[in-house]
């Protein structure tokens, strides 16, 4: 996690939806259990017995080695990447791999919008999404597979509009730089 700012609080933290994971190890599961299911369901063409019998074994040891190492890619990615909201900015932080990470931050009062795409029926139903937010210096910043993105894009936009107030009133009432001059 990067480092907070002087005087910032972490007030939301958003992940991606469980789902998404779900349907990852799904898959995994699957390409698991496939070889098993070929190798010990009766069958009249395929007969392995002997050394051949052993060479499979291993090969399918070999392909379940690799798929919990997939496994750990994947619930890697899915637990590291990670919204923080604060007081100040919204922190993004995207995980590419094992080893390469994205920290992007961009601050509260320089947002211009935020939008909410929900793609299909199972996104409605469970309440994942993708949520964007444009910035100032014509930056876009999105967080796709969201979960609970309206919840997310709230949070966003209530602090948005908390930190514009406070800027605001920082004007009204005589910014200490202009008082400098």
């Amino acid at each position: 996690m990067p480092p907070l700012e002087q005087n910032e609080k972490i007030l939301y933290t958003a992940r991606k939806h469980w789902f998404l994971l779900a349907g990852e190890i799904i898959l995994l599961c699957v390409l698991a259990l496939l070889p098993g299911l070929l190798l010990f369901v009766p069958n009249e063409r395929i007969h392995i017995e002997g050394n051949t019998a052993l060479i499979v074994a291993f090969l399918w040891t070999i392909e379940l080695l690799m798929l919990c190492i997939a496994f750990f890619f994947f619930w890697t990615d899915y637990y590291l990447d990670v919204w923080l909201v604060t007081n100040l900015r919204v922190i993004a932080i995207e995980q590419k791999g094992l080893f390469n990470r994205n920290v992007s931050t961009f601050r509260l009062d320089m947002i211009q919008d935020a939008t909410v795409k929900i793609p299909g029926f199972l996104a409605t139903l469970l309440r994942f999404g993708t949520v964007e937010v444009s910035t100032a210096s014509d930056g876009s910043f999105a967080f796709k597979g969201a979960g609970n993105p309206n919840a997310l894009k709230e949070k966003i936009m209530m602090e948005h509009h908390r930190a514009q107030n406070e800027r605001q009133e920082v004007h009204i009432r005589g910014n200490p730089i202009q008082d400098s001059k």
